[in-house]
């Protein structure tokens, strides 16, 4: 959280009369501040009684440690106030008539002197308690708001009094039952605006002041100067959440029209549709819809309607994707549905059996939602703004919606979207479920009754304005009124009355002011990269402007944050890790125009992916955030800035921490963002076409893979010629998965074919080279070819390392294989003392969990059992196992190899009862998974059998056999060794089993 410090002052005066309570109330303020709002105590607790001296100079200590803390700084004062000659005193513990500089403090004069003096305050707001307080809120309008306005800082200012009594501490007892209570009509964090009417209602018999400034034509203060969170919010379904503040955002000042809270009665009832569809213009309103769904309580018409009706809402944006809205949605439901939901994810992820064939959103949403139905239970997920993410996020946030909403495992759960018509998202046959509920524009008498009274000129004739912009085709809605009473007119009277105009006018109005005309447009332009809502850390938006040269203290930053409005949507406004965007699609254009059109947002773009590209890896606290973002924007960032490369080796170390389904799902997003960025033809769409189709292999479907690298072979031959790097890369990884898909002679067939057509482009020792080499050894010696893989292998394995080095994972891979190659030609030793020495170097450069280090050590396991070691061959077969189901699951493809290994060397020890229990399931897993006739399964088979019969049971051996040589005989893959194999120990299992 930003700093935040506070001093809590008590003081009663021995010759104006005991009050009797100050020092009660100080305590409870102060206690509730610093637990509830997490105000840093200025001291160990509140100041009491001091003597005027301790007074100075405690607020004098306060300013100097607040300004140095670049923090907020409260000041809370509860006792005897006095006005003397225009001059409004805090009296002290020995303060005593006449009243002066050393008898009290003269509040106006003392925090005018310490603002002078102040460079970085982040903010100030004054509490006081006190009687006759109305001469301070004078002063402070007159002296504290000229040097704010010097140094565009802001204030809030909340007394008790005007120029009468304040009586029992009614203001502060007031404030405290309000903390203690909330506020149902206000937003997520209580403001001293929201006290006023409170403290004017319950205390009768006095008058309290409100004075704020915030230096901008913003009607309402800083939500940044917030005292406490509002109670009233902890049942919402945001709350604790960055959009909670979006939510504040769309809501401030909201006055539903009664078309609007007939749409919202009629979803409402409409209570048994899976998905509704909430359809407009932009400036409909459908946002703001969306958050009174989730504050039901602000419309009477709703009548029972609880926060509890919305379980978790999600406000989408230019950087949304799958997995930004899963840790939403995760987020949100573990804290509407507390343990439930942990023990419903800590369950699936306990019956998970293969890690890498079940999606994240499966796992971490739609299983854990099963779990929780429940009789007469409906859990409701809010999506608004459906239309909002790029298309490399779009497509599969539209896939999880259908899936919530149409899956027949989750008939509780209701989804309602937010789509602004025209985008064509509104017509995805995947959404074609959807009841429609449309939004139109609202009409010119509902935008004339949507403005709020303010103290401004606005511009002539507003009315007939009005009319001809309202049936304007750029639309503006809702958005008009904000932007018409925010913008200062007496600077351009004559300005050009539609949705641009008003935008334009609405920054300028900001910009044209001294202390912002460096900075407001170069922060307008990096907020016009990040796009809408509030979504990049403050923190980070600093930093780029001091890389654009416009360095900005977050100080004064937050000052301008507040002074642009209506423009920018603000989360966790205050804290450390508040987040900016702007407010609305529609203010996008006009203020990309304003600031210096494509090229301006096209540098900032760069600087923003110069921040960040090194900021994903970061996961210390202070900085999760920032990650967070990068993980989510730095790809989009750097193809906007023209960095495509970089992109593609920023998503290439995230697809190094992900699972391969997962990596799938994003790459068919990203994939949209490269075709968009970029030419047909450029090298990195074509990469990202090429990470697609490897990605889908290795999620688990090898045609799917063969399909697309097909499909990139082909367009690369038409486009580049035979022998273009591009078609030859291309051609090497459709043969690797015609090859995966069992047909490896096809695959060397291709690779033999495509050697010489490399070796016309690069020389012999070239990595492209190599690399077609090692592919073609694999796949000579998956056609029974071991003797010429082992040549091969010996053959380009030292250039590999040598032009690689030793530590290259192509070159620990190749050496892994090598071994393999050396041992199946009948050399075990060797093939173990190759293991032996690589093993330790795997873990060191992979880590011991790294999957290429557990293939390794299970074929370290192979070579030991095969060279007589069989308790050491069981003893690592066991390890890998351990590990191989716990990091991939039960039914993932290693794990069956490694579980079947176990097997074997247990059954070649002569624990063939073991390896019966250990071998037996793993086959009801490979009929589920591949054909009956794969040949895993059917050797599977057969080893099963055969350790049926060796563990005490001919009978059940010979009937093993029987089944499997009948499915043997019927395939036509079937491969002849062994069938013959399988026929030879049925001869032998049946007369064993007869003479048994």
């Amino acid at each position: 959280m930003a700093d935040r410090v506070a001093l809590v002052i008590g003081s009663e005066s021995t010759k104006f009369g005991l009050l009797g309570c100050t020092g009660e109330l100080a305590t409870a303020l102060y206690t509730t501040l610093t637990t509830e709002g997490c105000w840093r105590p200025l001291g160990d607790g509140p100041v009491l009684d001091p003597t005027v001296a301790e007074f100075h100079r405690i607020v004098k200590a306060a300013f100097r440690q607040a300004d140095a803390l670049r923090a907020t700084l409260l000041i809370a004062f509860i006792g005897h106030g006095f006005t003397d000659d225009d001059d409004f005193y805090l009296l002290a513990r020995d303060s005593e008539l006449p009243l002066d500089f050393d008898t009290g403090l003269s509040l106006v004069h003392v925090v005018a002197t310490l603002l002078k003096q102040t460079k970085s305050l982040d903010g100030l707001i004054v509490l006081v308690d006190a009687c006759e307080a109305a001469t301070g809120v004078t002063g402070a309008g007159d002296r504290w708001v000229k040097l704010m306005e010097k140094s565009s800082g802001r204030m809030e200012l909340l007394v008790a009094s005007d120029q009468g009594n304040a009586y029992d501490g009614c203001f502060t007892r007031t404030m405290l039952r309000t903390f203690d209570s909330g506020l149902g009509a206000r937003g997520t964090n209580l403001l001293c605006g929201d006290l006023y009417p409170e403290i004017n209602a319950a205390c009768e018999w006095q008058n309290p002041r409100h004075l704020t400034f915030n230096g901008a034509r913003v009607q309402r203060g800083d939500l940044g100067l917030w005292l406490v969170p509002n109670r009233a919010r902890r049942r919402d379904a945001v709350t604790g959440r960055p959009v909670a503040g979006l939510v504040d955002h769309l809501l401030y000042s909201v006055s539903p029209t009664m078309t609007v809270q007939e749409i919202l009665a009629a979803m409402v009832e409409s209570g048994g549709d899976r998905l509704q569809a909430l359809v407009g213009p932009a400036g409909s309103g459908k946002s703001t819809i969306m958050a009174l769904l989730v504050r039901p309580a602000l419309i009477p018409a709703l009548g029972g309607v609880t926060p509890e009706f919305v379980s978790a809402a999600v406000f989408l944006d230019l950087t949304s994707s799958v997995e930004t809205m899963i840790a939403e949605l995760t987020a949100q439901l573990d804290t509407r549905f507390g343990g439930e939901f942990r023990s419903a994810r800590a369950a699936v992820l306990a019956e998970v059996t293969d890690h890498d064939r079940v999606t994240e959103f499966e796992i971490a949403v739609v299983r854990p939602l099963q779990r929780l139905r429940a009789p007469g239970r409906r859990i409701r997920l809010l999506v608004d703004g459906l239309d909002q993410p790029e298309e490399a996020g779009r497509d599969g946030i539209v896939t999880a919606v259908a899936t919530l909403s149409t899956d027949e495992r989750l008939p509780h759960v209701r989804v309602i979207v937010g789509i602004r018509s025209g985008t064509e998202v509104e017509n995805r046959p995947e959404l074609a479920h959807a009841r429609v509920f449309a939004l139109r524009p609202p009409s010119l008498a509902e935008v004339l009754a949507g403005f709020v009274a303010v103290d401004s000129v606005l511009p002539a004739a507003l009315a007939s304005a009005m009319a001809g912009l309202t049936e304007d085709t750029t639309g503006g809605g809702w958005l008009i009124p904000r932007l018409v009473t925010e913008i200062d007119w007496t600077l351009d009277p004559d300005q050009t009355m539609d949705l641009i105009g008003l935008v334009e006018h609405r920054f300028h109005t900001t910009a044209r002011r001294p202390g912002y005309a460096a900075v407001c447009g170069p922060l307008v332009t990096l907020l016009a990269a990040v796009g809408v809502g509030p979504v990049a850390p403050l923190r980070l938006v600093a930093d780029a402007l001091g890389a654009l040269g416009t360095a900005t203290p977050l100080t004064h930053l937050h000052d301008l944050v507040v002074d642009l409005g209506i423009l920018v949507a603000r989360g966790n406004p205050g804290q450390r890790n508040e987040k900016v965007g702007l407010a609305h699609l529609a203010f996008t254009a006009p203020l990309t125009a304003a600031v210096g059109g494509a090229e301006a947002v096209r540098a900032a773009h760069a600087v923003l992916a110069d921040l960040l590209a090194p900021a994903a890896g970061q996961e210390s606290a202070p900085e999760q955030d920032i990650a967070a973002y990068a993980l989510a924007a730095a790809p989009r960032h750097l193809l906007a800035s023209g960095n495509p490369a970089r992109a593609l080796e920023f998503l290439d170390r995230l697809d190094a921490r992900r699972r391969p389904i997962d990596n799938r799902a994003s790459w068919a997003g990203w994939l949209a963002a490269f075709e968009e960025a970029l030419p047909p033809d450029n090298t990195y769409r074509l990469a990202a076409r090429s990470r697609l189709a490897r990605w889908t292999g290795d999620a688990g479907d090898p045609h799917g893979a063969r399909d697309l690298y097909a499909e990139l072979a082909g367009y690369c031959t038409r486009v580049f010629g035979p022998e273009h790097q591009e078609t030859i890369a291309a051609q090497l990884q459709l043969a690797h998965w015609i090859g995966e898909l069992g047909y490896p002679d096809q695959a060397v067939a291709i690779m033999t074919e495509l050697l010489p057509s490399q070796l016309a482009i690069t020389e012999p020792e070239h990595p492209d080279t190599l690399r077609i080499r090692a592919d073609l050894g694999f796949w000579t010696g998956q056609t029974g070819d071991i003797t010429g893989a082992r040549d091969q292998y010996t053959q380009f394995l030292p250039v590999l390392e040598r032009v690689l080095g030793p530590t290259h994972v192509d070159v620990l891979r190749s050496r892994d294989q090598y071994a393999r190659w050396v041992g199946e030609d009948g050399d075990p030793d060797t093939a173990l003392q190759i293991l032996t020495e690589a093993v330790p170097v795997f873990v060191q450069v992979l880590g011991p969990e790294h999957s290429d280090t557990l293939w390794a050590k299970l074929n370290l396991a192979w070579w030991m059992g095969s060279c007589g070691n069989l308790s050491g061959a069981i003893e690592l077969n066991t390890e890998v196992a351990l590990d191989r189901e716990r990091i991939s699951g039960p039914e993932h493809p290693a794990t069956l190899v490694t579980k079947a290994n176990l097997a074997y060397w247990l059954a070649m020890g002569g624990k063939y009862k073991t390896a019966l229990d250990v071998a037996a399931p793993l086959l009801e897993i490979r009929l589920r998974l591949y054909d009956s006739d794969n040949y895993e399964t059917l050797l599977l088979e057969e080893n099963l059998a055969d350790y049926t019969g060796r563990a005490g049971d001919p009978t059940g051996a010979r009937e093993r056999y029987t089944e499997l040589l009948a499915k043997l005989e019927q395939s036509p893959r079937a491969d002849p060794s062994l069938t013959a194999k399988v026929r030879t120990a049925l001869a032998f299992w049946k007369e064993t089993a007869t003479d048994g």
